[in-house]
């Protein structure tokens, strides 16, 4: 029998960020189910030299592994422009982090944050 997994996911943006976040929206073709949340503009966090970030959540669930998601969201990123070097550079066309996975958080510090559980409780009804 294979599980289903509930996942929620973190996307930002600071290039191109309305383009990049609704192409991200391809991520609808990998989940069984996906809601994404508003999207917003917040200050950059340990990029001094980069323009504000567009941020969405997305709650997300799959019969895939936790580490298919990975590959997943990682492939996703590349599509999308985000290249190893992307964050020295501080242009980021697309962030995509895991944050929890089944429940269990993945990603502590950036769940904290107050942008994060802002748009998290607007799309998890």
């Amino acid at each position: 029998m294979t599980m289903w997994n509930n996942v929620i996911l973190c996307l930002g943006s600071n290039t191109d960020c309305e383009a990049n976040l609704k192409s991200a929206s391809l991520l609808r073709a990998f989940f069984g189910s996906i809601r994404f949340s508003e999207a917003i503009y917040t200050e950059p966090i340990g990029l001094p030299d980069s323009g504000l970030f567009l941020n969405q959540v997305a709650v997300a669930g799959t019969n895939a592994s936790l580490e298919e998601v990975r590959r997943a969201v990682k492939a996703m990123e590349k599509r999308l422009g985000r290249m190893s070097d992307s964050k020295q550079k501080g242009k980021i066309p697309i962030d995509i982090d895991l944050l929890l996975w089944n429940g269990t958080i993945l990603k502590p510090a950036d769940w904290e944050k107050e942008y994060v559980q802002l748009l998290f409780r607007s799309v998890a009804d």
